[in-house]
């Protein structure tokens, strides 16, 4: 192969690979607004408290999303399918064809989880994966800012968070 040839290739796999990065999938932010509306309707804080910190209503406590750290396509599968006994499944449907597990009812048995008394529709899964991902996954300690935005302003329910 000659030399300009190398570069051409060179050239057009570095052109593609840019391409694909700049329009890969990722957390937008108007998909992050949206999917705090899910993670309202989907009653997400009753397991994992309104900042995902894992301090919900619910008895049973829920692992903190703020410590962790999953891809988003990983968080969408979560809450499409669930995980184990303690996270229930979202989609209406996921159990009954291959999408999830790639098991129906049946093929699950014990090792399916609960189906959510909310569920939601696809449309309604990706934003809330855009949401966590980009403002509740890893994001670490609890702040008075993050309260204030949340809950739309001041109240005393957000002394107790540190500034920073």
């Amino acid at each position: 192969m000659r030399r300009t040839d190398r570069f051409r290739h060179s050239l057009v796999f570095i052109t593609t690979a840019t391409a694909f990065l700049v329009w890969a999938p990722t957390a937008k932010a108007e998909d992050a607004a949206k999917g705090r509306a899910v993670w309202e309707k989907g009653e997400c804080s009753v397991c994992h408290g309104w900042s995902g910190d894992g301090v919900g209503t619910a008895d049973h406590g829920a692992p903190s999303l703020r410590v962790r750290h999953l891809s988003r396509s990983k968080i969408r599968e979560v809450i499409q399918c669930g995980r184990g006994a303690d996270m229930p499944y979202f989609d209406r449907f996921a159990y009954t064809d291959k999408r999830c597990s790639d098991a129906t009812v049946k093929e699950a048995g014990k090792e399916m989880p609960d189906r959510s008394p909310v569920t939601l529709q696809p449309f309604e899964i990706d934003p809330l994966a855009d949401y966590v991902a980009a403002k509740i996954m890893g994001a670490g300690k609890v702040t008075r800012a993050e309260c204030f935005e949340f809950f739309g302003g001041a109240g005393s329910q957000c002394d107790k968070y540190p500034e920073r």
